[in-house]
């Protein structure tokens, strides 16, 4: 028996290569990329829009009568609570006047008592006939008299206690004092301006949001007003249903659930999406669209993404455990076969 090895046919050397050399062949037509579950690289970006803090009452207060300004006890900064009395008129000729119409009223009453006696006596006289029908009707005309001159004197006396109570001008609700106009010794006539006040508890934000986002506003949870004195949380009260011609936004008005900001702030309505966003690094485009890579089955398919910015994280309507490919993908073409890379 001959003891000369056996050489390989030129088939049989061929399979032998193809067997080395199989796996490299197909790792080397794959595309090496990495994946990730949407649940796992989701984002959600913080969004914003231009808000002020608005006092719904900001008033310049105003006499109601001529009279003298005898003292004025606050000053601008100032916070002052509902009824708290800012500034004291001279109120010498309204106390005369009022303490007049008393008097008038006491001697209209006298009167009014001696004219019910005579009317009384008189009737009594008619009953035995001793005087006419003629002087009774002159008596009951005469009480008549005196007592619409009661009621006209009891009302000139009202008008004059409500003349003497704006000799004291009082804040109207908690405020701040945001302006001091009139002076000690100054002559105010009815509607001189002697402060410009602001409501502090009365606020709301007024908040400037683009058409687009007003839907989605409206079903966010959790927003705030945020301004450089700290973050304060707010709730939508009301969404104005008109549109700016001119910035062709609408206006959301919003109240502040508890420590609020100062009126007049200016700043920032802020809130978080809460729809999941592709991170803005894994989009790529294809032909005219903009979109990302998902691994399916060991090939890559292509989704598009409506309204998709490059890179800009997206809004994306996906299950969480999509698989997604975050490297890799720049050199992808749809339905191309995959080898993800642990």
């Amino acid at each position: 028996m001959s003891n000369k090895p056996r050489l390989c046919t030129p088939l049989a050397f061929l399979t032998c290569l193809f067997l080395v050399f199989s796996p490299l062949i197909n790792a080397q037509t794959a595309n090496l990329v990495k994946t990730a579950r949407l649940a796992d690289i989701a984002v959600y970006p913080q969004k914003s829009a231009p808000a002020t803090v608005v006092s719904l009452n900001n008033t310049l207060l105003s006499t109601q009568i001529k009279a003298r300004v005898e003292e004025i006890f606050v000053k601008v900064g100032e916070v002052v609570e509902a009824g708290s009395v800012l500034a004291r008129l001279d109120c010498t000729y309204y106390d005369l006047a009022a303490q007049q119409t008393k008097a008038r009223i006491a001697s209209l009453q006298a009167r009014i008592k001696l004219a019910e006696r005579r009317l009384e006596r008189t009737r009594k006289l008619i009953e035995s006939k001793t005087v006419t029908e003629e002087l009774l009707d002159q008596r009951e005309a005469e009480l008549a008299v005196l007592h619409a001159d009661r009621e006209a004197a009891l009302s000139s006396l009202k008008e004059a206690e409500t003349d003497v109570s704006h000799c004291l001008l009082k804040s109207p609700y908690r405020a701040v004092i945001t302006a001091r106009i009139g002076a000690v010794g100054d002559f105010a006539k009815e509607g001189t301006k002697l402060f410009e006040i602001v409501d502090f508890e009365q606020l709301e934000v007024s908040a400037q949001l683009p058409i687009g986002d007003v839907d989605q506003v409206n079903h966010i949870s959790a927003l705030y007003f945020e301004d450089s004195a700290g973050r304060y949380p707010v709730k939508i009260r009301t969404t104005v249903p008109a549109i700016n011609t001119r910035t062709r936004n609408q206006e959301v008005r919003l109240l502040f659930v508890d420590e609020s900001a100062l009126p007049g702030a200016a700043g920032r309505l802020v809130w978080r999406d809460e729809r999941p966003h592709v991170p803005g690094k894994l989009l790529v485009r294809r032909n005219d669209s903009f979109g990302v890579f998902l691994a399916k089955q060991g090939k890559a398919r292509f989704k598009i993404i409506s309204d998709a910015q490059p890179g800009r994280p997206t809004p994306i309507d996906l299950a969480p455990d999509t698989l997604l490919i975050t490297e890799g993908q720049h050199a992808l073409r749809d339905s191309q076969t995959i080898s993800v890379i642990p």
